[in-house]
C-alpha cells in the first residue's frame, strides 16, 4: 500500500463494521506489516481499532511498558496460567508473585552463567550441525534439522532437565505458546491442545526434579535445577519442588519456540542482505564480540514479539504534552508494537538501514520493562552463538533465491527453512 492507503481504506469502512475493519488490519498486517507501521507512525500512532490501541512510537510503547500497575498482562496472563497449570512471573504484575518470583528467577538465571552459557552453545550446536550435514543430502531443514534440536539441547544442558526428549520439548511448547500467545480469536481446540502439552510438560519437568532431590541437594551437576535445589528460601514463600516446577516449565516455555525462530530469521535477514551477510561471517571468524551486533540487527527486522498486549486498568493518557497526546480508556487492550518502535524515525537514524551496534535502548527484541526477558543473560548469548555457528560454516547457507522461502506451514512458527549443506571444517574459533 502507498502512503495512507490503508488508513483511507480503514475510514472508508463504516465504524459499526467491526468485523471488516479487523479483516482489514489483519490482512494489511500480514502483507506489509512494516508499511502499515511507518504510515500509522506518521499519521495516526496511537491508533484505536476494535481489537485494541496499537501504540507505534518508541517513546510511546517505553511508556506503557514502564507502567505495569496501569498496563498489565491480563490480557494473556489467565490464558498462560492455565497453560501452565501454576503462577508464573510472565503472567502476573506486582508484588504477590511477579517481583518476588523474578528476583528468584534472576538469581537462578545468573548474568555470570553466560560465559559457560556460550560454550555449551558453541559445542552442541557443532554436534548438531555435524549431524545434519552427515546425513549425505545435498540440504537440510535449519528449523527442524538444527535450530529446534540445538536450542532444545543447551536449554535441557543449562537448566538441568536432560532426559527430556528434544522432540517432545518442542512439540509441548509449541502448543502450549500457540495457546497463551497467538491465539488471537481464543481457539478452544488450540486452547485446549496447550493445555494438555502443558501437563505433559510438567510432568516431565516434575519427574527429573523429583529424581534429584532423591540424590540429595548437591547431587548432579552444578545446573539451574541443582542450584535451585540448594536454594533455601524462607518458609513464608511456601517455595516448594511444585514452584520450582512450574518456574522450569515457564522458562522452557518461554525461551524454546522464540530461540528457534531467533537463530532461523536471523539468518534469513543476513541472507536477503548478501553485504550484511558476508559482514557477518568475518565477524564470526574473529570471534564473538562482534558476530552478537550483526545478530541483534538483523532480529530488529524480524523480532520473535512484534506485538506484546497490555490492559489498562484506568484512563491513562499517554504522549502527554506532545501532538499525539491521547487518552486510554480503562479496560482496553493496549497493543505495545515493539516491530514499530525498533523503526520510528525519530528515535533511530536512518532505522531502514542494516547498522549493527546500535544503541541497546534501540532494539526492543528481548522486551522492555517489568516483563523484559527474565533469561536475557542467557538468551543473549544464545541465540547470537546458535547462528555464529552457522556462519563458521562457508558452505551452510539458504538456497540461493530461496533465500526468504520460510515455510510456516500453517502455524505461527518457523517449520522449515532449505540451506545447503555444504561440508567444509569448523573454524576452531
Amino acid at each position: 500500500m502507498a502512503v495512507m492507503d490503508f488508513l483511507a481504506a480503514y475510514d472508508a469502512i463504516p465504524e459499526d463494521d467491526a468485523p471488516q475493519r479487523v479483516a482489514l488490519l489483519r490482512r494489511s498486517m500480514v502483507a506489509g506489516r512494516a508499511a502499515l507501521f511507518a504510515e500509522l507512525r506518521a499519521h495516526r500512532p496511537v491508533f484505536s481499532t476494535p481489537v485494541g490501541v496499537f501504540v507505534t512510537r518508541h517513546p510511546d510503547v517505553l511508556e506503557v511498558l514502564s507502567a505495569p500497575e496501569t498496563f498489565t498482562v491480563g490480557v494473556f496472563g489467565p490464558t498462560l496460567e492455565d497453560v501452565l497449570g501454576a503462577p508464573f512471573v510472565l503472567a502476573r504484575d506486582g508484588a504477590d508473585v511477579h517481583w518476588r518470583e523474578r528476583g528468584y528467577g534472576q538469581l537462578m538465571l545468573a548474568p555470570e552463567d553466560a560465559p559457560r552459557v556460550r560454550e555449551l552453545t558453541a559445542r552442541i550446536a557443532d554436534t548438531v550441525l555435524d549431524e545434519a550435514i552427515g546425513g549425505g543430502a545435498d540440504t537440510f531443514d535449519l528449523v527442524q534439522d538444527y535450530a529446534r534440536l540445538a536450542a532444545a539441547r543447551v536449554a535441557l544442558a543449562y537448566l538441568g532437565l536432560t532426559g527430556i526428549e528434544e522432540e517432545r520439548l518442542h512439540s509441548c511448547t509449541r502448543r502450549m505458546q500457540w495457546a497463551f500467545a497467538v491465539n488471537p480469536d481464543r481457539d478452544p481446540e488450540i486452547h485446549a491442545a496447550g493445555v494438555d502439552a502443558g501437563r505433559e510438560l510438567h510432568d516431565l519437568v516434575a519427574e527429573l526434579v523429583d529424581r534429584r532431590r532423591s540424590g540429595g541437594p548437591a547431587a548432579g551437576p552444578d545446573d539451574v535445577l541443582g542450584r535451585m535445589l540448594r536454594t533455601r528460601l524462607p518458609a513464608e514463600y511456601d517455595f516448594d519442588d511444585e514452584r520450582v516446577t512450574a518456574n522450569l516449565v515457564g522458562y522452557l516455555t518461554s525461551y524454546q519456540q522464540n530461540a528457534t525462530q531467533c537463530t532461523v530469521t536471523a539468518l534469513k535477514e543476513l541472507a536477503v542482505r548478501p553485504e550484511a551477510l558476508v559482514e557477518a561471517e568475518r565477524a564470526a571468524a574473529e570471534g564473538p564480540a562482534r558476530c552478537d551486533a550483526y545478530v541483534w540487527e538483523a532480529l530488529r527486522f524480524h523480532p520473535f514479539v512484534p506485538i506484546t498486549p497490555r490492559l489498562c486498568l484506568r484512563d491513562r493518557v499517554v504522549a502527554a504534552g506532545t501532538p499525539r497526546q491521547t487518552v486510554i480508556p480503562a479496560k482496553s487492550v493496549v497493543l505495545a508494537c515493539f516491530a514499530s518502535a525498533m523503526f520510528d524515525e525519530e528515535v533511530l537514524d536512518a532505522p531502514a538501514e542494516f547498522r549493527p551496534g546500535r544503541p541497546p535502548a534501540h532494539n526492543l527484541v528481548l522486551g522492555y520493562g517489568a516483563h523484559e526477558c527474565l533469561g536475557r543473560y542467557a538468551a543473549r548469548v544464545i541465540v547470537p552463538e546458535l547462528v555464529r555457528r552457522v556462519l563458521l560454516r562457508p558452505g551452510v547457507r539458504p538456497l540461493p533465491g530461496a533465500e526468504r522461502a520460510l515455510d510456516y506451514a500453517g502455524t505461527p512458527f518457523p517449520q522449515h527453512y532449505a540451506v545447503r549443506s555444504g561440508r567444509v571444517a569448523v573454524p576452531t574459533a
